[in-house]
């Protein structure tokens, strides 16, 4: 029998993911000026950035980034150094020391041409 995560339920219920299920905590900095650690929901080519406040918790919204477009300018999946840089709308978004690297970064880069 399937166990039930009610975190990821209301994700879904409120519609920050989408079958692929991305949501991931990292490290962050960009050239706006935003850095921190916060929580990350890819939902087609909407990437939603929260405020990290627990580990089944988010808080309040910081940011949506729309994907189609956006430029994977390097990433690493190595488990000690995982790190994903990204220009979207003329600022670089860098993440750092998240989990599943190689499954986000594969779908962060399929959204960057995703058509819906």
């Amino acid at each position: 029998m399937a166990t039930v995560n009610p975190f990821m339920n209301s994700l879904r219920e409120d519609n920050l993911i989408d079958d692929r299920e991305i949501a991931f905590v990292a490290d962050i900095t960009c050239t706006n000026g935003n850095r921190g650690r916060a929580w990350f929901f890819l939902n087609g080519c909407m990437l939603h950035l929260y405020k990290m406040v627990g580990m089944a918790d988010r808080g309040e919204h910081i940011e949506t980034l729309n994907l189609k477009g956006a430029e994977v300018l390097k990433a690493s999946s190595f488990v000690l150094n995982t790190s994903l840089k990204l220009k979207c709308d003329g600022e670089i978004y860098t993440f750092k020391g998240f989990a599943q690297a190689k499954k986000v970064i594969t779908c962060i880069t399929e959204s960057s041409i995703y058509r819906q």
